[in-house]
């Protein structure tokens, strides 16, 4: 029988079909060419594991003071421009290639030899690796997303059991936003007191609309923001929002001003398009944009399988703070940030970078377990640049 060893590097070459590894990972930017992450764009790559946060105020035009013809103006106070810095963490992840499935193409090849590795059986390693490699670009761009959506809607971005299972747990991240941004309804003004989002559990004293449109008020007098404003919030609460008896109740009411009836009115209004509903309350509340968010993460954490066996599990993590609404200014709101991550000690041809060298994917195998590893690593941070003009409100339980 032949037993001649197997180079398990050689197997995935052939599973890569003639490309090197680096050519392989290239595919990938016309299928995430269109990902966008919202009001963050990338900085280049830096030296350290650091990031700066330039926080500049535009400050109010303020009125030129009245003076006679021969006496000199007054000088104007400038706008403050502070630099904060803090740390980067690291993600890493890998895929172990199907055990099974490679277990038993390389018992072929280990009887036969290489002359073993047909076009079906190439196949199947290329699909392995396409899964692996696609999954870990999709996992870097998934981690952004819930950094952006998480910072924007809560202010900080926490690492914890929750979105890091298996990794660091209680480090907070905090971008400045000063305290009194922070709003939190109490009591029978939230806009329902219970976790179920029905009529019976609304705030008797809740008032949506009026609610929004006096925060909007406040961003532009207190804090003297004059730009254009965008309300974010979860998809479910919007939904539930355009459940809320009060809320239909003013819409109704704009949409038919010669019908009295409260519940006719209501009743009207749940019959209207989802998008008339938000074109009418973003007039009334007064913001430029209202975009509810509709994305989930996922984590991979230590659990059981359907047969009650230990295993890893699957399990799905909000991104956007489902009691939350956020007000941002439209446009850019800060930078990503981070660090090439270093691969000393790999072969040339066993690293692969994307997106400009933010993420390395590199190749790994383990002769002794017969398995191959897929594995990545980067460390970036949206860090937001306008945290002064960023404002949450916690709505609901």
């Amino acid at each position: 029988m032949n037993t001649l060893p197997i180079d398990l590097y050689k197997v995935i070459e052939y599973g890569l079909g003639g490309d090197t590894w680096q050519e392989f990972i290239d595919r990938y930017k016309e299928k995430y060419d269109l990902l966008q992450i919202d009001g963050f764009e990338f900085e280049a790559t830096k030296l350290d594991y650091t990031f700066s946060q330039l926080i500049t105020s535009l400050g109010v035009k303020t009125l030129p003071a009245y003076v006679d013809p021969e006496s000199p103006g007054y000088e104007a106070a400038l706008g403050e421009l502070e630099g904060r810095t803090g740390n980067i963490p690291t993600q890493k992840k890998f895929y172990r290639l199907n055990r099974v499935t490679v277990r038993q193409q390389l018992q072929l090849l280990q009887r036969v030899g290489m002359s073993a590795l047909t076009e079906e059986m190439q196949n199947v390693f290329l699909g392995l690796l396409d899964e692996s490699a696609d999954g870990l670009i999709g996992s870097y761009y998934n981690a952004l997303t819930h950094q952006r959506m998480r910072i924007v809607s809560t202010g900080k971005f926490i690492i914890d059991t929750d979105n890091n299972p298996r990794g660091l747990k209680g480090i907070t991240i905090d971008f400045n936003i000063p305290e009194n941004h922070y709003q939190v309804l109490a009591g029978t003004s939230r806009w329902w007191t219970k976790d179920e989002h029905i009529p019976a559990n609304q705030g008797s004293a809740s008032d949506p609309i009026m609610d929004v449109k006096n925060r909007v008020k406040e961003i532009r007098r207190k804090y003297h923001y004059l730009g254009k404003i965008r309300m974010e919030l979860a998809q479910d609460l919007w939904d539930d929002l355009m459940t809320h008896t009060t809320v239909l109740k003013r819409i109704g009411h704009s949409l038919y001003p010669t019908v009295t009836d409260d519940s006719t009115v209501i009743a009207n209004a749940q019959n209207e398009d989802e998008d008339r509903l938000k074109a009418i309350f973003k007039k009334l509340v007064k913001v430029d944009e209202i975009v509810p968010r509709d994305s989930y993460a996922f984590v991979d954490k230590p659990g059981k399988d359907a047969d009650g066996q230990p295993d890893l599990i699957t399990e799905q993590v909000e991104n956007f703070k489902a009691t939350n609404i956020a007000f941002i200014p439209v446009g850019q709101i800060g930078t990503i940030q981070g660090v090439e991550p270093l691969t000393l000690g790999y072969e040339a041809n066993k690293v692969a970078s994307y997106d400009g060298g933010r993420l390395k994917l590199t190749q790994r195998a383990n002769p002794e377990t017969h398995s191959i590893y897929i594995e990545s690593e980067a460390a970036q941070m949206c860090v937001p640049r306008m945290p002064q003009y960023m404002f949450i409100s916690t709505v609901t339980v």
